[in-house]
């Protein structure tokens, strides 16, 4: 164990200085995209600070652009990051945040106003009182909403005890009670951050990164380009969900500069082709036929002329229909893709291929094939459709025509090799559809939607059928 003491001012000339703290030790474990550092005695630093150790770790992550996690007294950053870097920073937490800014003693405390928004510092040794300025760092938003269990604000005061917003964090509670004894809410959150991005809490206001600042942060800050790459899709994706679901509590998705400035974040977190996953996810819920109807333009934004965006929406549909809310859209699954073909979202070419190969991307193999089986009306309609037209072009040039047959022939060679490009051929990272479902949507009571089943002669005779009477697919 290392009993190292360093003084708590930092460059002191003082030989007789009596404030001081153990010296921080830090542990980088795992590899690849997995790899963190562990700040190992995180606990008696904070205490020797009189600050709750999840003040100095979101400090850590502030600065270093990276997710911080903390849960169980194990305090955790994000990449791989030496001890010299970590006491620099703590160093620069407690010049902020620790010592009285008129003499330079550490027996602070702090307190937190939530309802004025205000963070007032004490000095018990000097009487100095003052309060800290919202700009001095994004962390003042994080304390206001986290703040410290007693009205002095601090965890020393109580013997070094762990505040109860600490505790609720290693339980990995979001509780919403207030630490200070009244019954306002905080909108405390967990802070335990397992996969979210933690640099993008609603926490931090609009000094917050810039995508490019966010950018360049973790590039200067990985050594392996690979782990980079895919960290920084990981956080791209959240960005963008948490951006997604702010706009849609705002309820103003519907606007058009805001469908615009959305598309544009998509693209400066290069996630165009997959937001449409994102889409699915937030916004569409058993009532997606209305849905889909609603949300056109901003789904017509992403998709039009971008294939690749269509096969994620495919994605999406599949984990909708398939598995979130397979018992109340299942049926509906030849009523909602042909939706989204009328209001021109996804091309005809796009669904047929799609149709062609079952994958358990985003559901079980089964369920996969089940819905393309349940799916083979529209898709037959499509190909009859699709060679109606081919037949009113006979008078093509017979050149053009010849070379339209032989790169619809390579098409179809590479995916009876499986070799043809594809979502699941993709080398970016997974996106965990399932976990932001059970944040993000709920499952509310709605209307009924109207079933349009699909009885077991479809697969051979290819038609839909509601009751007695034959539906045309014209009319679904």
């Amino acid at each position: 164990m290392n009993d190292t003491q360093l003084p708590i001012l930092k460059d002191t000339k003082d030989p007789h200085y009596r404030y001081k703290m153990p010296k921080l030790t830090a542990k980088v474990e795992g590899n690849g995209n997995g790899i963190k550092t562990v700040i190992t005695n995180m606990v008696a630093i904070a205490k020797a600070l009189g600050r709750p150790p999840s003040y100095p770790t979101k400090y850590f992550g502030c600065e270093l652009g990276a997710q911080v996690a903390m849960n169980n007294e194990i305090y955790v950053v994000n990449g791989s990051h030496d001890e010299a870097k970590l006491i620099n920073l703590l160093y620069s937490f407690i010049n902020k945040f620790v010592l009285c800014q008129k003499c330079k003693n550490p027996e602070t405390s702090l307190s937190v106003s939530t309802s004025k928004q205000i963070i007032s510092q004490k000095c018990i040794a000097c009487g100095h009182e003052a309060t800290i300025n919202k700009s001095i760092h994004k962390l003042t938003t994080f304390i206001l909403n986290h703040p410290p269990d007693n009205v002095n604000g601090d965890a020393k005061s109580k013997g070094g005890k762990v505040s109860k917003s600490e505790k609720k964090a290693k339980k990995g509670s979001g509780g919403t009670s207030n630490p200070n004894g009244n019954n306002s809410p905080t909108n405390e959150s967990p802070l335990i951050e397992d996969g979210g991005n933690d640099l993008g809490d609603d926490d931090f206001d609009e000094n917050e990164f810039t995508t490019e600042e966010y950018s360049k942060r973790m590039s200067e800050l990985c050594i392996n380009k690979d782990i980079y790459k895919n960290d920084m899709k990981k956080e791209s994706y959240n960005l963008f969900y948490k951006l997604l679901k702010e706009k849609k509590e705002a309820n103003v998705l519907l606007e058009t500069q805001i469908q615009k400035e959305l598309v544009e974040e998509a693209k400066k977190l290069d996630i165009k082709d997959k937001a449409p996953l994102v889409l699915c996810e937030l916004l569409f819920t058993e009532n997606m036929f209305e849905e889909i109807k609603k949300y056109k333009m901003l789904f017509l934004r992403f998709c039009v002329e971008n294939k690749k965006a269509q096969k994620y929406l495919l994605g999406g549909y599949e984990k909708l229909i398939g598995d979130i809310y397979k018992d109340k859209l299942f049926n509906n699954a030849v009523k909602i893709l042909k939706q989204l073909y009328d209001e021109e979202i996804l091309d005809e070419d796009v669904i047929i291929e799609w149709s062609a190969k079952e994958s358990k991307k985003y559901v079980s193999k089964e369920m996969s094939k089940k819905i393309r089986e349940k799916i083979a009306p529209l898709v037959k309609w499509l190909k009859e459709a699709e060679e109606e037209d081919s037949e009113e072009d006979d008078e093509q040039d017979s050149d053009e025509k010849n070379a339209k047959k032989n790169v619809s022939n390579a098409g179809s060679a590479k995916l009876m090799n499986g070799k043809q490009e594809s979502v699941e051929s993709d080398d970016d990272v997974e996106i965990d559809f399932s976990h932001r479902v059970t944040e993000g949507i709920k499952m509310v009571s709605s209307k009924p939607v109207v079933v349009v089943p699909v009885n077991a002669d479809v697969a051979t005779n290819n038609e839909a059928v509601v009751g007695q009477d034959d539906i045309d697919i014209d009319n679904i």
